[in-house]
């Protein structure tokens, strides 16, 4: 995806979860509140979002190599049509006690969220936005 559809797509896919899925982002939800408990949880995984279009599994694959690449997985490496790109950086900000990701896609695109597992095998990405509920895993989604 390009920077300005992850933008646009990041919105209407918080605005469009179900209620069900929308959490508080805050107690009983845990905060990963550590910046080396964050590095653990994301690097070299893929945060797994899913979609509500119908036909979609996925509203984005991103995964977060080491190093701060940040990859839109998309059909994967190699695909003849939607092959996996690069679409911006991640990083690990933040002291402990108040650790937080940023995700900057460029162009003044940048995105930073507080991560909170909700203890059923999901996290929420918080910020002043509607939070965004993930997996995340070691490979695809």
């Amino acid at each position: 995806m390009k920077p300005l559809i992850i933008a646009a797509t990041l919105g209407m896919a918080a605005a469009c979860l179900p209620a069900a899925s929308m959490a508080a982002c805050a107690a009983p939800s845990t905060r990963v509140s550590t910046t080396a408990g964050l590095t653990t949880l994301l690097s070299g995984k893929t945060v797994c979002v899913p979609s509500t279009k119908p036909g979609w599994v996925w509203e984005w694959q991103e995964v977060h190599q080491p190093g701060g690449i940040l990859v839109d997985y998309k059909k994967g490496p190699g695909h003849p049509v939607d092959p996996s790109e690069t679409v911006g950086s991640w990083a690990i900000g933040g002291t402990n006690g108040r650790a937080v990701v940023t995700h900057d896609y460029g162009g003044g695109q940048s995105y930073t969220y507080t991560v909170w597992n909700n203890g059923n095998g999901t996290h929420s990405f918080c910020s002043a936005k509607p939070e965004i509920i993930a997996t995340i895993k070691i490979g695809t989604c």
